[in-house]
């Protein structure tokens, strides 16, 4: 027998191995193509041969594959290891594939964790490293310092399945509304007769701003702290106008700024123009309710 089993051995995988290995853990490594493998086993690590072999081989296995339908795929067809083992996910999926995943482990008598990365793999093992983790309160307590070997900030976020293709929807979304700025911005600028490049070098000074803003929400978002804020909804909707008025002007495609405008303008409409722009969180929480 070994600690762990990693199913699963490209550069995120082999890396999850060697952290644990690192940890001082004994491991027992799997992958569809063998030879991925053989670097780890020069390092310490046991081959298995299958699926279940290497899930039999361990109390606790970690799957990074492809997507939770892959692995799915691969438990089915090792069904007969899975009683009384604990399978911690890492691979992608969203929340009805995560879902199905934690019922068919459930079904075979074994336990669950389903996990993101947030790192590259050059990053897995570093005291900063973050991986988010759904679970039990229990499991996150035994399996901590397991998860904790790959990611020393990891945290526990819940412990129903499907939460974590929300958390990473809404963590991919403030980056890519950083990316979808930055591209309308040169749009903006582009339509005016200003080099990209001007634009592009003016953007660092711009997200000076970045720490007021992520403060802002910080003090505001959590608790529903929504009354005296240093900038209202009002002041927000107004300088929202603007920058829709000045996209307007120019003929550019302003699809972006007119979305900020119709939210703020929403939380306008409830009464909330003295309440932080957050507060347009709980409007559009009860907006997707209606029928």
């Amino acid at each position: 027998m070994t600690d762990i089993s990693v199913i699963g051995l490209g550069a995120m995988g082999s890396a999850l191995a060697r952290a644990q290995m690192k940890a001082g853990r004994s491991v027992t490594v799997w992958n569809r193509t063998p030879e991925k493998a053989t670097a780890l086993v020069s390092e310490g690590a046991t081959a298995a041969t299958t699926v279940s072999e290497a899930i039999s081989a361990s109390p606790v296995t970690i799957t990074c594959v492809k997507s939770h339908p892959q692995t799915i795929e691969l438990l089915t067809n090792a069904a007969n290891a899975l009683p009384s083992k604990t399978i911690i996910e890492l691979s992608t999926g969203g929340a009805e594939e995560a879902e199905n995943l934690a019922e068919l482990i459930e079904n075979a008598g074994a336990e669950w964790m389903l996990g993101i990365i947030n790192a590259y793999p050059h990053m897995i093992g570093d005291e900063k490293t973050v991986l988010s983790v759904v679970g039990t309160d229990e499991q996150w307590e035994t399996l901590g310092p397991i998860i904790k070997a790959m990611g020393g900030s990891s945290v526990h976020v819940g412990d129903q399945a499907g939460m974590l293709a929300a958390l990473f929807a809404g963590l991919f979304t403030v980056r890519q509304g950083f990316m979808w700025g930055m591209i309308y911005g040169a749009l903006a600028a582009k339509k005016a007769g200003i080099p990209i490049q001007t634009f592009s070098d003016l953007v660092p000074i711009s997200m000076g701003m970045m720490k007021p803003y992520y403060d802002y929400f910080a003090a505001t978002a959590p608790q529903a702290t929504y009354d005296d804020p240093p900038a209202t909804m009002r002041t927000y909707a107004a300088a929202l106008e603007d920058v829709l008025a000045s996209f307007e002007a120019l003929g550019a495609r302003d699809e972006l700024p007119r979305l900020f405008v119709e939210m703020a303008q929403m939380g306008m409409d409830q009464g909330l123009e003295d309440k932080a722009l957050t507060a347009v969180i709980d409007v559009l929480a009860q907006d997707a309710q209606r029928p």
